[in-house]
């Protein structure tokens, strides 16, 4: 069974709890808010479980609706300045009790949310108590036979097309922009540019301000909130031998070190040794 990730929310305002214990959704207490749409106002119930879209509501809620969402006990407007990169709806500001927000379109049938955290490391050692397997925000799984499993079973996979929270491993800020990865990148020939890569596993687009012939290695690429490097010295391309990048990436409630090469055209990556005793890779050479 699929381990689920209940989240307990309170309003960002008034920092009440919005949990409504009295009605579930996917199991567990929903998130009690109050909606705005379509010419009527009423109660709206959203499922807590990290992922899933259920809801139920007073009144429906047409597709593709933008409703404004409200608090049901300081009636204040649960709205932010951030836009859906999706769809360009307003983004739903909601506080997560164990520190951090997540956010949600208000656009009806639009699936994008994400995340935010303030300090990553404290939040997510947070989590791992609260979500792990048997923490409190997870359903008691039911007994089994135990089972003889290989290693490679006990690993958690990141799988082709997965969204990878990335992170500068210097100030820890986020590299997401616009849908993208953005990156400082100082080419072969000296000039600086911004180089833009697909957030997803294992897709290889990308995009650059400056011209990088295929085959070249780039001189450096730089966070560009800190400025700081993000060569590592010590490890190189598995493929080709040229040198690579570290960011670090959010998976399995912990932050690991996710490696990339300079080469432009070269699509290894890889793990550090100690991670690839819990990660797999899709398609990584350890199957």
């Amino acid at each position: 069974m699929t381990s689920q990730l209940a989240l307990k929310i309170k309003c960002p305002v008034c920092r009440k709890s919005l949990m409504d214990r009295q009605n579930m959704l996917d199991g567990y207490p929903s998130i009690a808010l109050e909606a705005e749409g379509n010419g009527h106002r009423g109660w709206l119930r959203l499922s807590p479980v990290y992922g899933s879209y259920d809801i139920e509501s007073e009144f429906e809620i047409p597709p593709d609706c933008v409703a404004r969402i409200f608090c049901p006990q300081c009636r204040s407007e649960l709205k932010s300045l951030a836009a859906c990169d999706l769809c360009q709806a307003p983004m739903v500001p909601l506080m997560l009790e164990e520190g951090g927000k997540i956010f949600t379109c208000s656009r009806r049938g639009c699936k994008k949310h994400f995340l935010e955290f303030e300090d990553i490391d404290k939040a997510l050692a947070t989590f791992y108590e609260a979500y792990a397997l048997g923490g409190a925000g997870q359903k008691a799984q039911p007994a089994v036979k135990k089972a003889i499993v290989e290693a490679s079973d006990l690993k958690e996979i990141i799988n082709n097309g997965s969204f990878l929270q990335s992170y500068c491993p210097h100030c820890r800020h986020t590299f997401a922009c616009c849908s993208l990865l953005a990156f400082t990148v100082i080419g072969g020939d000296g000039r600086e540019g911004i180089l833009q890569l697909s957030p997803y596993f294992n897709v290889f687009t990308n995009k650059s301000t400056i011209e990088i012939p295929r085959g070249e290695e780039v001189k450096d690429l730089q966070c560009p909130h800190c400025g700081q490097s993000l060569i590592e010295k010590d490890r190189k391309c598995g493929e080709c031998g040229s040198r690579t990048a570290k960011i670090t990436v959010g998976a399995m409630h912990k932050l690991i070190s996710f490696f990339i090469c300079l080469r432009k055209g070269c699509t290894w990556h890889g793990l550090s040794d100690e991670d690839t005793r819990l990660i797999m890779l899709e398609d990584s050479r350890e199957w």
